[in-house]
């Protein structure tokens, strides 16, 4: 019996659907983490998660080179973060912003960390150092900022955020030099207490 060449049999779909949960099983924590990065916010983060899988499950090719996954998954999800920008024409802000504001919140309603503790200490320094990246990070262009996460807190290659954004990789390096030396600068004259 000759197969119609679109039509998913039983077997395909079966096929499919362990890839599919082969690839989630490896990446779903990745993504997640990534889409948060991109988003600053566990709403958004959660959508963009969501929409990711579901473009995944929509796209999912009969054959998938071992090597190139997670640029594949992460490619889909920085392409959705982008679509999703330029729809809502809103800046994100970074990561820390929130926990930021409220302990500003907090200290301004007179409930000021106890710093007599050496392990409140610490906390309030990595709090603080955390802030004062917050704000530097927040300062970058979107795309130096897209950049640095990817290689700096992602992990990956110049090459493969290359292939990811679609951009030439001597523009990778540049807006990558361009961040790390816009970071160094603006957390020059940071100091913990």
């Amino acid at each position: 019996m000759k197969q119609n060449r679109g039509a998913f049999t039983p077997e395909s779909a079966a096929v499919q659907r362990q890839m599919f949960d082969e690839l989630y099983g490896l990446y779903s924590t990745a993504v997640y983490g990534f889409a948060y990065y991109l988003t600053q916010n566990r709403g958004d983060a959660d959508d963009l998660f969501q929409e990711t899988w579901l473009r995944v499950v929509q796209n999912l090719p009969k054959a998938l080179d071992r090597n190139k996954v997670k640029a594949w998954l992460f490619t889909i999800t920085a392409n959705l973060h982008k679509d999703t920008l330029r729809k809502k024409r809103v800046r994100k802000l970074f990561f820390f912003q929130k926990k930021w504001e409220f302990e500003q919140e907090k200290d301004l309603a007179g409930n000021t960390l106890d710093l007599r503790n050496s392990d409140k200490t610490y906390e309030s320094e990595r709090l603080d150092m955390g802030k004062a990246l917050s704000q530097a990070m927040a300062k970058l262009p979107d795309q130096h900022r897209l950049i640095f996460i990817l290689k700096e807190m992602v992990g990956f290659k110049q090459s493969e955020i290359s292939e990811i954004l679609g951009m030439p990789i001597g523009t990778v390096k540049s807006l990558m030099f361009r961040a790390v030396q816009r970071l160094r600068r603006d957390l020059a004259g940071y100091s913990p207490r």
